[in-house]
């Protein structure tokens, strides 16, 4: 199953079950008891959260361009509708008689709206602010996980475009930035593929990461699924190079940095508040993307990026380039060329 498969199940099936308590929690302001009540907001909550899911997921490239407070609206209005149809049509379903529809108050009264609208907004609320910030950042920070600062293992990729500064200049700011949204579009889908985390957008650059979890094993197939990412990105992007083609001129090509080890996560800032990676991970993954520019590669991984049980995908070569002194480094650090295997 696919992740954003996977992600949109679990909005639905959350939403659905909230939904369907909400439905028992009005029940005494509706004729038809608690039974049918729970019934009817598990459908609405099906309904909705399927509506919603298809929003983030097959039909997020069509809504790309639409502002957030137009969605959150479009979503309001549609709430709306549903929560007129739905108990009525139940109410003729359980009854056998088309009445509802004549008196649809009956069903649904001023007070079971409201409340309705209520839960429809904190629902809609938390599906924008999720949009906004990303489904784990956002349990994040309700969570608390990093209102601490704590130090975790994880695998880091910086992933950054190449030549963005020249054809910023030919675009235009405007256009470049129609660009960039678009490339970062494509290479969503195969970070969450591979199970990585989008953690920042520094200008042309991507940052992802991986947690590495104690067992060995485990830690191996996050390494190599980090590796899979890259060329996952390449082929995302080769397959939408004819719309990059016509509309900006260009297709994207960028090069990628895979470091592993320790650093710090924690929350930061006041009225804007980040997540953010702290450390000597994040300082040498950067020096090992400018590697990039010297070595002939655009893709490197560093030693503890590299898998030390498992293989690699099948279709990857890993070239030795030896222990490397990379600037503002006291250490060097053993680096390695990634290039895809052709037949």
């Amino acid at each position: 199953m696919r992740a954003r498969t996977q992600q949109a199940v679990r909005i639905v099936v959350g939403i659905t079950i909230a939904s369907a308590v909400f439905g028992a929690t009005v029940s005494s302001f509706t004729p038809d008891g608690a039974r049918v009540g729970i019934f009817t907001g598990a459908v609405i909550g099906f309904v909705l959260s399927t509506l919603g899911s298809l929003m983030l997921g097959p039909w997020s490239r069509a809504l790309q361009h639409w502002p957030m407070g137009v969605v959150f609206l479009l979503r309001t209005l549609i709430y709306g509708i549903v929560f007129m149809l739905v108990p009525n049509a139940i109410s003729a379903l359980v009854h056998g008689s088309f009445a509802p529809f004549r008196d649809p108050t009956r069903v649904v009264t001023g007070t079971t709206l409201a409340l309705s609208f209520a839960f429809a907004f904190c629902i809609n609320f938390a599906l924008t602010v999720t949009r906004l910030l990303g489904p784990r950042t956002m349990m994040s920070f309700v969570t608390g996980r990093y209102y601490r600062p704590r130090e975790e293992r994880r695998i880091v990729l910086f992933a950054d475009l190449i030549g963005s500064t020249k054809l910023g200049e030919q675009l235009g700011d405007q256009k470049f930035h129609a660009f960039l949204n678009q490339v970062f579009w494509d290479m969503t889908e195969p970070v969450l593929e591979a199970g990585g985390e989008i953690d920042r957008y520094i200008g042309d650059e991507l940052v992802v990461s991986w947690v590495l979890p104690d067992r060995a094993s485990t830690a191996d197939e996050r390494r190599t699924a980090a590796i899979a990412c890259i060329f996952a990105i390449e082929d995302a992007l080769a397959a939408r190079a004819e719309h990059y083609r016509t509309r900006f001129g260009t297709v994207p090509r960028f090069r990628a940095a895979l470091h592993a080890g320790p650093l710090v996560v924690g929350e930061m800032g006041d009225v804007k508040r980040e997540i953010v990676l702290l450390g000597d991970t994040m300082n040498t993954t950067a020096r090992i993307e400018s590697a990039c520019r010297t070595t002939g590669y655009d893709y490197i991984a560093s030693a503890p990026a590299m898998p030390e049980l498992g293989a690699l995908p099948a279709d990857v070569h890993a070239e030795k380039l030896g222990p490397v002194e990379l600037r503002g480094k006291l250490q060097v650090v053993e680096l390695f060329g990634l290039k895809r295997v052709t037949s």
